[in-house]
């Protein structure tokens, strides 16, 4: 890295409660910087953020307290300087007055920093009326000399006045604005933000060019990496199994209780993973992120009951509720009849859970005396369907936002469709793609000890080649969750015209 990166220190002012602070939690991909709130005045002081360090560039943000009084300081500079063509001097001279400094407080800390800096981004909240207040604040930002870059935020908003606000602030010489929303993200906005502050600081174009792509190589990762978590935990889920006796009910149900504490576990660390991609931490969010996802880092409604899968507009397959196991292979696998006692079933209360097909070659012999309990194709498809509407709202859902995702109406679409891609009935195939062990299983492997040099070659060739076809089937299945992605993605903006 070079010692000496194109350092740029950029003051993020404006009047209270227009999302500053909002700001730069979505430019700097944080959650956690500063306190978003209704309330005016929430930063008090002069709040630094290092927004990129690359080997050209590093990018260093303030975050402001809100300037409330511009107008008054405004005349008293004007008392002061009428006859003076400095205008930065005179700001100057003003910050070195004891009285200005205890009157107008907060304008000084932000005009201090001003002096400081490269240059100073204006947020205003487009959805406010064009005030002479807020004007009053561009023209006392401008006389710190330094390149001033008003930015409109909240643009998305039905509220918002974007168009007057453009207008009226080319009539005091603000012909290059930015609109952002910090709050409905957009790389497009961040790409013309950036692009913005390299016409007022060319010296610096190169390096914010850099950035840009940066930042656009970060938005890629990020889908990436949420998809592929999601793409995995799904192989893992269809792949995970257990054996039990078919005449045990106990054990049956003591099975079905480990399975189903597994699936619920997986989705969970599934679902961090996707948030961890888009740096969201579901702690600082919990409820404010998803009204299905609580504090604690759970998904509130279990995946194996039927209300979840009528929240989320999923037609269950097979009986779903006490007293029935879920998936017409047990009744092939066990001549027809269902578990062979009544209290095993009873056992298996709001259980969404089937036979694997798998067991149909192991002989009717063992089919007679063992089941294979595994999550069935309705809890696949409302752990994927849940977890990709997460991905999606998060990829245009800006860090400032406080309120819960705009979620698809339940039933208005699913991420799996009416039957399980390829890759997922291929790992129902092969439970050594989960890491999920039965009792059994883990009984069986601790007795289990390569014999040879020549056997623990084959044991390693076959574990290379398993964890090979696993992978594959990883990336086909992402493939189809981004193709998903993209045609709701589509068909929503259809419906949006």
């Amino acid at each position: 890295m070079s010692d000496n990166p194109h350092p740029i220190h950029l003051l993020v002012a404006g009047h209270t409660n227009v999302g500053k602070t909002s700001l730069l939690r979505t430019l700097g991909r944080s959650t956690g910087f500063g306190d978003v709130s209704p309330s005016p005045s929430t930063t008090r002081q002069i709040v630094p953020i290092e927004l990129i360090r690359t080997e050209t560039l590093t990018l260093t943000a303030y975050d402001s307290p809100g300037l409330e009084n511009a107008g008054r300081l405004l005349e008293q500079l004007d008392d002061q300087t009428k006859n003076s063509r400095d205008q930065s001097q005179a700001i100057r001279d003003l910050l070195a007055t004891p009285s200005a400094r205890e009157d107008f407080e907060q304008e000084c800390r932000v005009l201090a920093q001003a002096l400081k800096s490269n240059a100073c981004l204006a947020v205003l909240d487009a959805r406010e009326p064009v005030l002479e207040k807020y004007l009053d604040e561009l023209l006392l930002l401008a006389r710190c000399g330094r390149p001033l870059l008003p930015v409109l935020n909240f643009t998305v908003s039905q509220e918002s006045l974007e168009q007057e606000w453009r207008e009226r602030l080319a009539t005091i010489g603000q012909h290059v604005v930015i609109a952002f929303d910090a709050v409905v993200y957009s790389m497009e906005s961040e790409r013309r933000l950036y692009r913005g502050l390299a016409t007022v600081l060319p010296d610096a174009e190169s390096s914010l060019e850099t950035l840009i792509q940066q930042r656009e190589s970060d938005s890629d990762w990020r889908l990436e990496a949420a998809t592929h978590a999601l793409s995995e935990g799904l192989i893992e889920i269809a792949a995970c199994q257990e054996l039990a006796p078919a005449n045990q009910p106990r054990a049956l149900a003591s099975a079905v209780d480990r399975l189903t504490r597994y699936v619920e576990v997986r989705e969970r660390r599934m679902t961090k993973e996707i948030l961890e991609a888009f740096n969201y931490a579901p702690d600082i969010l919990g409820n404010a992120l998803h009204p299905d996802y609580t504090d604690t880092g759970r998904w509130s409604l279990p995946p194996f009951s039927r209300e979840a899968a009528r929240y989320y507009g999923i037609r269950a397959t097979g009986p779903i509720g006490a007293g029935a196991v879920v998936g017409s292979t047990l009744d092939i696998a066990t001549g027809g009849t269902l578990l062979g006692a009544g209290t095993a079933t009873g056992a298996l209360a709001g259980g969404l859970i089937s036979a694997h097909r798998a067991l149909l070659r192991a002989g009717r012999k063992l089919l007679r005396q063992q089941e294979t309990v595994a999550p069935n194709d309705t809890v696949l498809n409302l752990i994927a369907t849940r977890n990709l509407q997460l991905i999606t709202s998060l990829q245009s859902r800006g860090h400032a936002s406080t309120k819960l995702l705009n979620l698809p109406q339940p039933g208005k679409w699913t991420a799996l469709g009416d039957s399980l891609p390829t890759p997922l009935r291929r790992a129902r195939e092969m439970p050594a793609w989960s890491d999920y062990q039965s009792t059994a299983e883990t009984l069986t492997n601790q007795n289990k000890q390569p014999s040879s040099g020549i056997a623990v070659a084959m044991q390693s060739a076959r574990l290379a080649s398993r964890d090979q076809a696993r992978e594959h089937a990883i990336a086909r299945l992402k493939e189809h969750l981004l193709d998903t992605m993209e045609s709701q993605a589509g068909a929503g903006s259809t419906a949006g015209r």
